[in-house]
């Protein structure tokens, strides 16, 4: 019997003077995916107006993108691990290892087939968040990203419940100059089943953080809203501005006929996905049609709750020295089951580290983890794993910044490896 085990294979990279990586970028899109026995589905071709879960798909190769965001319903009629395997996974399954997903209406219930394929079958917790729950968090860049569960009936999103507790608790912990939430059932939209005041208590515990942006899907159709306020107000400087993307590709419905209030854009004849980039102070937006498709929307819009450092105590001096990473490595070499990053710190600070993929000529992220480094040498096991996800064999680069009690920023520090599959 040949067992498979991974092997690191470390190589030093000269990069402790790395550039900043470049802005994340991502792309979004609900209502996705095709029942296979759809009268559209054509073997997977699609039909007019129909299963086009391919050709959106192929969007997310267009460009180079740091995560993927399936905005619920990735699977029609239910999503059940066949029906998953069959029509989602050969399309946007392409792009599983940058997928954090949500759940849909249609993945309701124990949701035990949509855990499976993105978490693992069994695990937990994973890039779907806790299982029987679906909502978690994760930074993106400079930016602090939201997944929230808006099945209110199997988990409840009362103010006052678990999930709302959770969630201004976890804003709490992660103050940030841009905050971005999604979930499946838009608080405001024109389109099918039209707003969903249920979303109310989770859209005014955002605002009271600040926060810019909530994606949906549901409505299987595009349609961009004003920054609003908790009483569905416009507020450009303080507002969130919601995007509803339900054009993954599985079909159209109706309803934008009649607008709802502050509705900005609306199209329902044109799948496609939003592209997001996502800048330390703003964002641009960007509606990616399918191939052959004419509808555009484009945009950009400063970031609203910028962080000002609370002043020092009267009498003190600030601290505005950065804590410095030196002396990085990634040892022993070769590794079959765990290796060790070694590194140095000026002071005490929180250590973020990125691991990225490389892919299509780029480094592109698949996890991340922290750890709360002292002054002098510092030591973390790395077993080739993010979670408890085993990295797929291939180049890699672990990057690594640090932030002190004041808040200020380390260089970043950078250092490559490989990861091999072998026999033995």
């Amino acid at each position: 019997m040949v067992a498979r085990t991974l092997t690191v294979a470390v190589g030093l990279i000269a990069a402790f003077a790395a550039e900043a990586a470049a802005d994340p970028v991502i792309m979004a899109a609900g209502d996705i995916a095709c029942d296979p026995t759809d009268p559209g589905y054509n073997a997977g071709a699609g039909s007019p107006g129909r299963c086009h879960q391919q050709a959106t798909s192929d969007l997310l190769f267009s460009t180079p993108l740091d995560a993927v965001l399936p905005l619920g319903d990735i699977q029609y009629d239910s999503a059940t691990t066949a029906r998953i395997n069959a029509v989602y996974a050969p399309t946007w399954g392409r792009v599983l290892s940058i997928t954090r997903p949500i759940l849909g209406n249609h993945e309701s219930g124990t949701a035990a087939g949509y855990f499976d394929y993105f978490n693992g079958p069994g695990v937990a917790d994973g890039p779907a968040g806790p299982r029987g729950k679906g909502y978690y968090s994760f930074d993106l860049g400079t930016w602090h990203m939201v997944a929230l569960n808006s099945n209110c009936s199997s988990v409840s999103c009362s103010a006052g419940s678990e999930q709302e507790t959770w969630l201004r608790a976890d804003l709490a912990a992660h103050p940030a100059n841009c905050t971005l939430a999604y979930w499946h059932h838009p608080r405001y939209s024109s389109g099918h089943d039209g707003s969903n005041a249920f979303m109310q208590p989770l859209w005014e515990a955002l605002q009271d953080a600040q926060a810019e942006l909530v994606l949906s899907g549901h409505s299987h159709d595009y349609e961009r809203f004003a920054p609003l306020d908790r009483n569905g107000d416009v507020d450009g400087a303080g507002g969130i501005r919601q995007f509803v993307v339900g054009t993954g590709g599985a079909f159209f419905t109706g309803g934008l006929g009649s607008l709802a209030p502050h509705s900005e854009v609306a199209q329902n004849d044109t799948f496609g996905v939003l592209e997001l980039t996502l800048h330390p102070a703003s964002y641009d937006w960007r509606f990616v049609p399918e191939a052959g498709g004419t509808f555009a929307d484009a945009g950009s819009e400063p970031c609203h709750g910028l962080i000002t450092p609370a002043p020092p105590p009267l009498g003190s001096v600030a601290d505005g020295t950065a804590p410095v990473i030196t002396k990085l490595r990634l040892a022993p070499r070769p590794i079959r089951r765990k290796s060790h990053f070694r590194y140095e710190l000026s002071e005490a600070a929180k250590v973020k580290f990125t691991i990225k993929r490389k892919a299509r000529g780029r480094y592109r992220a698949v996890g991340e983890f922290t750890q709360l480094g002292s002054v002098g040498a510092n030591e973390r096991r790395f077993r080739a794993k993010i979670r408890a996800r085993r990295l797929r064999p291939g180049t890699f680069e672990a990057r690594l910044r640090a932030v002190d009690a004041a808040g200020n920023l380390s260089a970043p520090k950078t250092i490559g490896f490989r990861v091999i599959r072998r026999a033995r």
